[in-house]
């Protein structure tokens, strides 16, 4: 019973009295497209970051050990209304630099036109944001809400790591709609299940990308130093060192 838990059409099921409440409109499937797109997607993530995650903000803020005069990559879903880039300028002044990398239209576009990338995913894609870049151009690295449209984690983490400098932290942060773990808790009560397969009526959410925490830290591997990955309330994070070259 377990491997068939959930996953199926609640609307397959709107009775008479629904009908007399709500409307015939409940019946129109591209009606319900709109309906569930606008709650999965609108004004989502700058509330979740702006709100109901704002102390893993500041923790991936203090994990990056920002410092006045910075210079900084931050590549994101959403930055300007997450607040983070205001957030990370406060910390390192008028000298500092952050350079910005919006990618939630291309986010959005990758899932929903059903893109893949070279990794077989849905909605990857290869990232070349840093190409041209200096190595050991940043100070810190933040992806923040990026991280599952990468196509190639190895590939990626050696990139990032060739541009920031010897001994300085890269931060990934995510909230996640895949895995185990938020599946655990989709299921772990009956109306959670129905209201998830409501959302996900027109939308497979096994299409979503998905990079774990354990896979994040197999992609980085021995690269950095004293690798670290946690979980909290749906959001999962990754951070870890550059060394510090032979020279330094």
């Amino acid at each position: 019973m377990a491997e068939n838990w959930g996953g199926g059409n609640p609307f397959d099921h709107i009775q008479e009295w629904d009908l007399e409440r709500m409307g015939p409109d409940i019946l129109d499937s591209d009606q319900r497209r709109s309906w569930e797109m606008t709650l999965r997607l609108a004004g989502g993530l700058p509330y979740i970051w702006r709100e109901l995650a704002r102390p893993i903000s500041e923790i991936a803020y203090g994990l990056l050990e920002l410092r006045p005069g910075d210079r900084v990559l931050l590549i994101g879903e959403g930055i300007e209304p997450a607040g983070w880039e205001q957030d990370m300028r406060a910390i390192i002044g008028e000298n500092g630099t952050i350079d910005t990398v919006e990618i939630i239209r291309d986010g959005r576009e990758a899932v929903h036109s059903r893109k893949v990338g070279r990794n077989g995913q849905i909605g990857c894609w290869q990232w070349t944001y840093t190409d041209g870049i200096a190595d050991g151009h940043y100070d810190a690295v933040a992806v923040l809400q990026a991280t599952q449209h990468s196509d190639d984690w190895p590939e990626t983490a050696g990139e990032l790591l060739r541009v920031v400098k010897p001994g300085r932290r890269i931060v990934l942060a995510e909230a996640v709609m895949a895995g185990d773990t938020f599946f655990s808790r989709v299921n772990s009560d009956v109306h959670l299940r129905s209201w998830f397969d409501k959302l996900f009526e027109q939308l497979d959410p096994s299409i979503i990308p998905y990079w774990s925490r354990e896979q994040i830290r197999a992609a980085f591997g021995d690269r950095v130093e004293s690798p670290q990955s946690l979980e909290w309330r749906g959001i999962e994070m990754f951070w870890g060192r550059k060394p510090h070259t032979a020279q330094e």
